[in-house]
């Protein structure tokens, strides 16, 4: 059986690269956010700006450079 990835699972490992790599030094969390808004809308993953907002606020902490409580974030915002 393949290792097949769920559309979820592959924003979220996109979502945490994105945010924890030095690839991108000079973004702020707006940043991140329209970035991120656009490839889950292109994907069809549609959440209103107020559940972004929610997420970038709980993202936006110290531990989330963790990547299982990025994922914890994550799920309770996009696998609900």
């Amino acid at each position: 059986m393949e290792n097949e990835k769920t559309t979820m699972k592959l924003l979220c490992e996109t979502f945490f690269k994105m945010f924890k790599t030095e690839a991108l030094p000079n973004l702020d969390m707006e940043d991140f956010i329209a970035m991120w808004q656009a490839l889950a809308d292109k994907w069809g993953v549609i959440k209103s700006d107020k559940e972004w907002d929610e997420f970038a606020e709980e993202i936006n902490s110290v531990a989330s450079n963790r990547q299982n409580y990025f994922n914890e974030i994550f799920d309770k915002h996009f696998n609900n």
